[in-house]
């Protein structure tokens, strides 16, 4: 289930955060320019991407800015550098900009408190009054909201709404679910509302002051940040790949512009790379942001991983774009329906590119070739110095831990069902174990910090967080203590609900016909079939999510998808309480106490399954309801 909602929920809007590159097949050492876009060429063609932008910067010199493949699979239209590729979440990085150029100004500071620069904007915080949200936590996304909710991507409508109307649509999202400032959770709805303290502090619609500030002093000829990119002719055709061909994909706006609006073209990211290699100059030697702004940006500020000594992690919308190889990047990715893209530099070597293919394909492998062709000349760096195991400072913080900073609130059941990590010593390592798969390993860089083999930094640490409780933080996830003894108690109902749901659909298919023949008594036959009810509920919840995946700009209507992925998990719940009801009402008319009792055991199982839907928000979906 966990892996559907990714595809269906982030695989149409994400940042692409922490890609862990995987192996490219029939990989060889790539040293020229023709050798590097033959490679390419042939992920593009195994991974199914018509076109590709591309921009390579190496020492001050362009090694290559434009395209392979179509911009146009229908008309064969090539890609060009001036051809317009939709970016995503690298939209960030620029209203992030944006905002920071305010602070150089003395317009705004980065802890000045939200409601205060905007108080017509409602936040839900419980913690206000001791940790109110501030503009960091925005850029940070370490204000404690959701992520964008299904219903609040695509806008299928003929407007778009603006200025606090915009930040409203996601009224919802912003609400703290943990104290601001404390875990990092990915958060588009947080950025539409960064944009919106841009618009009001500048007084200009935000895609109006990234043109007039950042595009165009840039020199970057074709970059808009309009959300409605369609009728551009130099915008490429999005698609997705499936039954041996091409599909294209509607340029659909977004709701939530500053977090993923701005289309651009390699010409437009060759002048964006310059600018992070340059000191945060134009090309005609003007400033736009302090030098200092960039320690700024790629520093994390105020998570607990920050305060405990990590500071490398994601900063103002800037992340280290892989934690291993010759030498870290930093950027960002994104992706929007059709298109997948990054954006990396490494500001000591003097090198960068941007990327974005119209496929739909994730871009993990050219990410991987395009840094090893520009590292080719690099020495490789000796292995971080190993230091020792500190037992005594360690020893506190082993057990289990549960994740406690889901994306999305609904993906946080996935993790409940499937149980803890289990913190282990093993010698000078430390383990990180989950239930089911390969567990992590932790090599020391300090008493409480952390790498993995083959990364150059600490990227976890160990620490308590504002209530004295054990976390353990990595760069992707916050973990939370849990409890020891009970550790397996979830997985084990989990086991066990689903051989109960599995039983009771044969056997609610035999007592189904049992009933149409009537040789079961009229008082048992409810009690008999509702689980099978139920479990035909929810599986249609799910087969509409899969369904959904294809067409999420369709969430926020009334469909048949939307109704199933709604209603199906509460019919579950409806059905598997009545059962209960029922079971317990007439438990003493069963023929067979075997029989009473197995269903007595299977209602609870679906309880048990009702009770963590209704805790990670299955039950108050409402897809159509934007």
């Amino acid at each position: 289930m966990k892996k559907l909602l990714l595809l269906a929920l982030l695989g149409a809007f994400n940042s692409a955060v922490g890609q862990v590159p995987q192996p490219t097949r029939g990989a060889r050492t790539v040293t020229t320019l023709p050798q590097l876009t033959d490679s390419i060429q042939g992920i593009m063609r195994r991974e199914h991407m018509p076109g590709l932008m591309l921009t390579i910067v190496a020492h001050d010199t362009v090694l290559f800015e434009g395209g392979l493949g179509l911009a146009d699979v229908e008309n064969k239209r090539p890609v060009t550098a001036h051809t317009l590729f939709r970016l995503g979440s690298i939209t960030k990085m620029f209203v992030a900009t944006g905002l920071l150029q305010l602070v150089a100004q003395g317009q705004l500071s980065l802890h000045d408190e939200v409601r205060q620069l905007a108080p017509e904007i409602g936040i839900d915080n419980p913690w206000e009054a001791t940790d109110p949200v501030r503009v960091v936590h925005l850029l940070e996304h370490t204000a404690g909201f959701e992520d964008i909710s299904l219903n609040h991507m695509y806008n299928t409508t003929a407007t778009d709404p603006r200025g606090a109307a915009a930040v409203q649509v996601f009224r919802r999202e912003l609400r703290c679910r943990w104290r601001p400032g404390e875990r990092m959770s990915y958060s588009n709805s947080g950025y539409q509302l960064a944009g919106y303290l841009l618009e009001k502090r500048s007084g200009q619609p935000y895609e109006h002051y990234l043109s007039q500030h950042l595009l165009r002093p840039l020199g970057m000829p074709d970059a808009t940040a309009d959300l409605r990119p369609a009728a551009n002719p130099l915008l490429a055709r999005g698609y997705r790949y499936s039954d041996d061909q091409y599909r294209r994909i509607r340029p659909l706006p977004i709701y939530a512009g500053p977090a993923g609006s701005l289309s651009a073209s390699a010409a437009d990211m060759t002048r964006w790379v310059q600018f992070f290699l340059h000191d945060f100059r134009a090309p005609d030697g003007t400033a736009l942001l302090p030098a200092t702004a960039r320690q700024e940006m790629e520093t994390a500020h105020t998570p607990l991983e920050a305060r405990a000594g990590l500071t490398t992690g994601y900063g103002l919308a800037n992340m280290p774009m892989n934690w291993r190889g010759k030498a870290v990047f930093r950027g960002h990715g994104g992706s929007i329906d059709g298109f997948f893209s990054s954006f990396a530099y490494n500001r000591a070597l003097g090198v960068g590119y941007a990327l974005s293919n119209n496929g739909d394909q994730r871009t993990t492998s050219i990410d991987k070739v395009v840094r090893e062709f520009l590292l080719r000349q690099a020495p490789t760096p000796p292995e971080p110095r190993a230091v020792s195991l500190n037992t005594a400072a360690v020893a506190p913080y082993l057990g289990h831990y549960q994740n406690a900073a889901p994306r999305n609130q609904i993906f946080g059941l996935a993790d409940y069902l499937l149980g803890d990590q289990h913190l282990t010593q093993q010698g000078q390592l430390l383990l990180l174990q989950p239930l089911i798969g390969q567990p992590d390993t932790l090599l020391a860089t300090g008493p409480l910090t952390f790498r993995r083999p083959g990364e150059q930094a600490a990227s976890i640490v160990l620490t308590h967080d504002h209530d004295g409780r054990r976390t353990l933080v990595t760069a992707k996830s916050y973990f939370l203590e849990a409890s020891a003894g009970w550790w397996w108690l979830r997985p084990a109902l989990l086991g066990l609900s689903l051989l109960l749901v599995l039983t009771a659909s044969v056997a609610g298919l035999v007592w189904l016909v049992l009933a149409l023949r009537r040789r079961l008594p009229r008082a048992q036959v409810l009690p008999r079939l509702l689980p099978l009810l139920a479990i035909t509920a929810l599986l249609a919840a799910v087969g509409a999510f899969a369904s959904l995946a294809s067409h999420l700009w369709d969430a926020g209507h009334v469909s048949l998808s939307t109704v199933l992925i709604s209603a199906g998990p509460l019919a579950f719940a409806v059905f598997s309480l009545a059962g209960l009801l029922l079971t317990l009402r007439r438990f003493g008319q069963f023929r067979s106490r075997i029989v009473a009792w197995y269903l007595l055991l299977t209602y609870g199982a679906l309880g048990w399954l009702a009770a963590a839907l209704a805790s990670y928000g299955w039950l108050s979906l409402g897809l159509w309801s934007v």
